[in-house]
């Protein structure tokens, strides 16, 4: 699903917070791609309890614009697909965040060459 790693040439941490509807994405994942004139290829990581921090040596390409897309992944549930409920049960784990935050996102990034201007936060509604 997505390529990590970029091989190290000048790719920078990207950090920050990620909320959706007014409350933190407890799990889920953020996928940077790469758009317009940048090189390399996608990179992302989890989002946990609301934070996500995608580390330098695996992070985007500075001075690139990134195409953001976000998902997050809600409670464990059982189901099963006989109608009677009797047959084998599996669980699952929806996805809630909409598509125009993750499949047909519209976010975007610019990725700095240093430090604190790599701190991207996401309040989703």
């Amino acid at each position: 699903m997505l390529a990590v790693g970029c091989d190290g040439q000048n790719t920078v941490r990207v950090w920050g917070t990620v909320n959706y509807q007014g409350r933190a994405v407890e799990e889920g994942q953020i996928i940077f791609f790469p758009l317009e004139d940048t090189d390399g290829p996608s990179t992302g990581g989890a989002i946990e309890k609301g934070s996500y921090d995608i580390p330098a040596k695996s992070g985007p390409r500075a001075g690139g614009v990134y195409q953001v897309q976000i998902t997050g992944t809600g409670p464990a549930r059982s189901y099963s697909p006989d109608a009677s409920g009797v047959g084998p049960k599996y669980t699952v784990r929806e996805q809630y965040i909409p598509a125009r935050f993750n499949k047909n996102s519209r976010l975007q990034v610019n990725i700095a060459e240093r430090g604190a201007k790599n701190e991207h936060d996401f309040d989703l509604r």
